[in-house]
């Protein structure tokens, strides 16, 4: 009986071994790497959310000659969910059922911004309360700080949770300050 030998290629324990292991550091380089990159998209969204707010103010002194919400004409900010159902009645020109309203001086209604479902506060049960504006983290302490004295220069906050304030030459502007750890601090004019 003549046998031939086999020619058999498999991979050794070794060899998985180290693939196995090559495919752990990798992961463990790519995964905190992710997250960040969620974070830093996900405050590229809510500051463009604040630029949109920011710019229908704009278009809203531009049609009637001053600002809606005028306790936001405070040295500190208002934050928009202290202004209640004004601040998306009278950007949007909408009530919640979807009727025309003539809320904060928006006589003729006109719609300055379109809310959508992703501005508004997830509750738990993962329901959307639109009794309240939210960023992209959830977050509901937004605020809006207009220039009432018409100097041109309105005072925020400064970034970083440093104490004070800083002078900004702007009209308007609007930031978020943070609840946790999860809600960073970003500013609109960073």
């Amino acid at each position: 009986m003549n046998r031939t030998p086999r020619n058999t290629s498999a991979f050794t324990l070794i060899e998985l071994l180290m693939v196995i292991a090559i495919i752990g550091i990798l992961a463990g380089i790519l995964i905190p790497t992710v997250g960040a990159v969620k974070k830093q998209a996900n405050i590229a969204a809510s500051k463009s959310q604040l630029s949109n707010y920011v710019t229908a103010i704009q278009l809203f002194k531009g049609e009637y000659s001053y600002y809606p919400f005028s306790d936001a004409q405070v040295p500190s900010g208002a934050n928009v969910n202290s202004l209640s159902d004004d601040f998306t009645e009278t950007l949007s020109g909408r009530d919640d059922a979807g009727k025309a309203v003539f809320v904060g001086g928006n006589r003729r209604s006109i719609g300055f911004h379109s809310f959508s479902e992703s501005e508004f506060f997830l509750k738990d049960d993962d329901t959307i309360d639109d009794s309240k504006i939210a960023d992209r983290f959830n977050n509901t302490n937004i605020f809006i700080v207009v220039n009432g004295d018409g100097k041109g220069i309105i005072k925020v906050p400064k970034a970083g949770g440093q104490d004070g304030t800083k002078d900004l030459r702007a009209d308007i502007t609007a930031y978020v300050v943070e609840d946790s750890d999860k809600n960073p601090s970003y500013y609109l004019y960073d």
